[in-house]
């Protein structure tokens, strides 16, 4: 019996599969995301009936279901092909991603949240005190994040870009290779594959003091092996042959306002990137170009 947090869709393929709807019900914490079937079921009393499935079958659970499966008396198994969607990928999962950035930066400037707790203050039985203070910072820290400009939120879109997006094929088969001219200073570029890049602004991965300065990186999932498709982050650095998995690159920080002009604009001349010399225009344009990521038109 399994209570899922994302939407699935099950197609059965192989046998019968027979799911007793007396063993299925909602997930009180996941209610407001399947009240529609609720109401359903309960108007309509298919809570007392079973579901049976064949080869070609679809079956849709909303989040929040709680199930159990079985093959029908006299089968030996069944086997069907599960498709999840937005699996970590709810507000609640977008909140835990940019609230330890959120409390990071504004701790910089707001002396009250750098201050010391009371003594033996983790060991009170009445929180009361803690829920006004820490709701107070809470109040504060959305009137921050209403005014800001970016949210950091690294961990989930590196998730999306290297564990969930599925390989790129583009026109072929082949894997993807640097084509076209080569960009210059003078050279139109525009962006390529945008659905298939993000850019996250961390500390350096490379340098393990404690004072490391951050970077801007640039992801993509034009390399993905569907192998490691869903594998998650553990041991996501580099593959069984010791082969890197994270395709991308790394930037200074001077660079994230050239290339938001790339991704923001259909096109942009290489000169007009707003860095501070031509040799790190060039080199900027040279490094994408490499990565697949833009060309010249």
């Amino acid at each position: 019996m399994g209570s899922i947090t994302f939407k699935n869709i099950l197609l059965f393929l192989v046998n019968s599969k027979i799911f007793p709807f007396e063993d299925i019900r909602l997930d009180p914490a996941s209610t407001a995301y399947c009240w529609l079937l609720f109401h359903w079921l309960t108007l309509s009393g298919a809570w007392a009936q079973s579901l049976l499935h064949f080869p070609g079958d679809l079956l849709y659970f909303p989040r929040g279901t709680i199930h159990q499966a079985d093959t029908p008396p006299g089968g030996s198994y069944s086997t069907h092909v599960t498709i999840s969607t937005y699996q970590n990928n709810s507000w609640g999962d977008f909140l835990l991603d940019v609230i330890p950035g959120l409390v990071f930066e504004t701790a910089k400037e707001d002396l009250a949240l750098r201050t010391s707790i009371p003594r033996q203050q983790l060991m009170q039985v009445d929180i009361t005190d803690s829920a006004r203070r820490l709701s107070s910072f809470l109040r504060s820290l959305a009137d921050r994040l209403e005014n800001t400009k970016g949210l950091r939120s690294s961990d989930m879109k590196k998730d999306f870009i290297m564990n969930r997006l599925p390989p790129f094929l583009g026109k072929g088969l082949d894997p993807l290779s640097p084509g076209g001219k080569l960009p210059k200073l003078d050279s139109k570029i525009r962006l390529q594959f945008k659905d298939h890049t993000i850019i996250t602004v961390e500390p350096e991965q490379e340098n393990s003091d404690e004072m490391r300065k951050e970077m801007v990186y640039v992801y993509h999932s034009l390399k993905n092996r569907r192998e490691r498709h869903m594998m998650g982050n553990e041991d996501d650095d580099t593959s069984e042959e010791g082969i890197s998995e994270t395709h991308g690159l790394r930037f200074p920080l001077s660079h994230m306002d050239a290339l938001k002009q790339i991704w923001r604009n259909d096109a942009v001349v290489g000169k007009e990137l707003s860095l501070a010399s031509d040799a790190e225009k060039e080199n900027l344009v040279l490094a994408l170009w490499a990565e697949c990521l833009i060309e010249v038109i």
